[in-house]
């Protein structure tokens, strides 16, 4: 189990490299494949051997080799996470096709989370084409729950649609189309996710105002909370419905 674990930990860490330019380029309409990495300030190509996931930012001290200015934390905090939930997600459905989807969402809502955080906005080029691929996945994985998936989409998006026509500005329409996937690929667990997302960017929003970061009428992006709601319902949702369930039958 352990060289499992570690060529998760190693091969999500290269996909949350991967993840640095996908949030760094996709929302300023740049191209993800060319020119290779630079550092922005100096903009000098970065050699392979300083380009090593979390390696080469601890050995360059946090710094570029070029210009010696800092390099922003947020690039190995992005591989370090992308490692970390590869490796629970390891450890959660084992060495078994339901890994592969769990592994596919996961980094996606990684780059969701930063890129709306940063940005106010949920890319359709992610979201519309990771929401095909989780249900097919998922259909093909469990033929029988083909409905469950399709049917918890769907009503997730429904639900999001209304709110958003409700209350015009609060809920955007990429999160309804975020809403959309997240059902596709969590099925049931839906449910969990999306109350824990709204449980999380409630006290979140709570905490920015009372410490006065933020006034009733600011924008604050809720992708970030939808996706911290689903990483925890992807992992533990079947046994929070089973608590709720246990909760409400006494």
């Amino acid at each position: 189990m352990l060289p499992f674990l570690i060529i998760l930990f190693v091969t999500g860490a290269i996909i949350g490299s991967f993840l640095n330019v996908v949030i760094y380029r996709l929302p300023r309409q740049l191209s993800i494949v060319s020119p290779g990495s630079h550092c922005p300030r100096c903009e000098q190509p970065v050699k392979w051997y300083d380009n090593i996931p979390l390696v080469s930012y601890i050995l360059l001290h946090g710094q570029c080799r070029n210009c010696g200015l800092p390099i922003a934390p947020r690039y190995p905090t992005v591989e370090l996470l992308t490692a970390v939930l590869w490796v629970v997600a390891g450890i959660q459905f084992g060495l078994d096709w339901p890994l592969l989807p769990a592994l596919l969402l996961v980094s996606a809502l990684v780059a969701i989370f930063f890129i709306d955080l940063d940005h106010y906005i949920i890319p359709n080029v992610i979201v519309l084409p990771v929401a095909v691929i989780g249900l097919a996945a998922n259909i093909a994985i469990s033929p029988g729950d083909w409905w469950v998936f399709l049917v918890s989409g769907l009503g997730a998006a429904g639900f999001f649609f209304a709110v958003a026509m409700l209350y015009p500005g609060g809920m955007g329409m990429g999160d309804v189309k975020l809403a959309g996937m997240l059902g596709f690929f969590l099925g049931t667990a839906i449910m969990p996710g999306l109350f824990l997302g709204f449980l999380i960017g409630a006290v979140t929003g709570i905490y920015l105002m009372a410490s006065g970061q933020r006034g009733r009428k600011s924008k604050v992006p809720f992708g970030p909370f939808l996706s911290i709601g689903a990483i925890i319902a992807l992992f533990y949702g079947d046994r929070l419905l089973e608590l709720w369930l246990n909760l409400v039958q006494g």
